[in-house]
């Protein structure tokens, strides 16, 4: 094994199987934070760790570095970077960002005294990657859509006072069927999402300034699916077309490590 200096400690991505540590360790060797990931193994399994300056993860200085926006986006990106390389490969179990430890016995060690909820965390999710699915509204649209239609409806007479009055209130209405048809599009998509995939989990929607779009998001879903299996795509599709004259939009993103089918406990450090 080769021990990490006095000037550096482990940062580890992640966790894979033994029998595929060679595979990856090829994949991921152009993915790092600093030097060439490497793979650390103990029995069954095996950890994805790169040597990583002490000056920046150290316990003393991490919690500052974290508030650093453009050295955290680099870094987190790059631990993503090397999780997807390895994914490619294999089922991987990622860590949470800023999983360190101080060389490889207590790299090994923590192989070890975790062997068995690992290695259960690996079988749980073999053979499967994680897919991403989020749903927007461009509420404005939505509004005047169900606004045109309210106002086909109505076809009265009314005095200036009665239809100010009636305005208002058809105002309200259009506020609260907007919320009725944005949650329904959201119930029902997950619920077909969901019919078709091993495991799902719904997240809290992100707010603009993270999603980058300027639309309301309603839907922040991920999907546990069999690598390979395109129905999530396709399920995809079809609410696109189902619902592209509400104003609501469907994104779907990866595949992607298992991040949200792995518990706090596994993805710990």
């Amino acid at each position: 094994m080769i021990a990490a200096s006095a000037a550096t400690v482990l940062y580890v991505y992640g966790i894979v199987g033994a029998d595929a540590a060679d595979d990856v360790e090829r994949e991921v060797a152009s993915a790092a934070l600093g030097q060439t990931p490497r793979l650390l193994r103990a029995g069954s399994l095996a950890a994805l760790v790169s040597e990583v300056p002490l000056a920046e993860f150290g316990a003393d200085v991490l919690p500052e570095r974290l508030n650093d926006r453009d050295w955290l986006e680099e870094r987190v990106q790059a631990h993503e970077d090397v999780l997807e390389a390895a994914l490619a490969r294999t089922t991987v179990i990622p860590f949470r960002f800023g999983a360190i430890y101080h060389g490889n016995g207590d790299v090994a060690r923590m192989l070890g005294e975790r062997r068995r909820e690992l290695e259960e965390a690996l079988e749980r999710v073999r053979g499967r990657v994680e897919l991403g699915v989020k749903a927007y509204v461009d509420r404005q649209l939505l509004e005047e859509r169900l606004r045109s239609a309210s106002r086909e409806a109505s076809s009265e007479g009314a005095g200036a006072g009665r239809a100010y009055l009636l305005g208002r209130q058809a105002e309200r209405r259009v506020v609260a069927e907007a919320d009725e048809a944005c949650a329904a599009a959201i119930a029902e998509a997950h619920e077909r999402l969901s019919a078709i995939a091993v495991d799902a989990r719904v997240n809290r929607p992100q707010p603009r300034e993270l999603s980058g779009r300027p639309e309301q998001m309603l839907l922040n879903g991920a999907y546990l699916v069999e690598r390979g299996d395109s129905r999530i795509e396709s399920e995809v599709e079809s609410l696109r077309t189902a619902y592209r004259g509400l104003g609501i939009a469907f994104e779907l993103t990866g595949p992607w490590p298992p991040y949200n089918f792995v518990d706090d406990e596994e993805a710990a450090a």
